[in-house]
């Protein structure tokens, strides 16, 4: 009755906590990209902040080419778009919609299979366990 809310209401109060730590989940980032660190931390604290606001709402962060960080929001439509209009203009960050039309990736089934023609081969090389 008296305890802390578990449910956030207004998406201005997620913008504001992520605009303080932008800059630490980028460096978290980078540091991933150069192999020194991983990047579950920002990636839990992203997402356990954005389900305050909305259940449904799930993160996924990108490092493009040009060194931008792309910010893509998935989770029921009206939560989405509630987070994306009150999302702030910050350098460096882009922020976007999930569109499940646009995604690149191969499901698990349709994915190319090796060759039994490799499985079949003997295998070749020794390998020693010590030298």
């Amino acid at each position: 009755m008296f305890g802390k809310r578990e449910v956030e209401m207004s998406p201005r109060r997620f913008w504001a906590w992520f605009e303080n730590e932008a800059q630490g989940i980028a460096n978290a980032f980078e540091a991933l990209a150069r192999g020194e660190a991983d990047t579950d931390w920002a990636f839990e604290s992203l997402n356990t902040r954005l389900r305050r606001f909305h259940a449904s709402l799930e993160a996924d962060i990108v490092r493009t080419l040009d060194g931008k960080c792309h910010l893509t929001l998935s989770g029921e439509d009206h939560a989405v778009q509630a987070m994306l209009s009150a999302a702030p203009a910050l350098s460096g960050w882009c922020f976007t919609r999930d569109d499940h039309a646009s995604r690149h990736r191969i499901p698990f089934r349709l994915s190319p299979r090796p060759s039994l023609d490799s499985l079949t081969k003997p295998l070749s090389g020794l390998y020693e366990a010590y030298a």
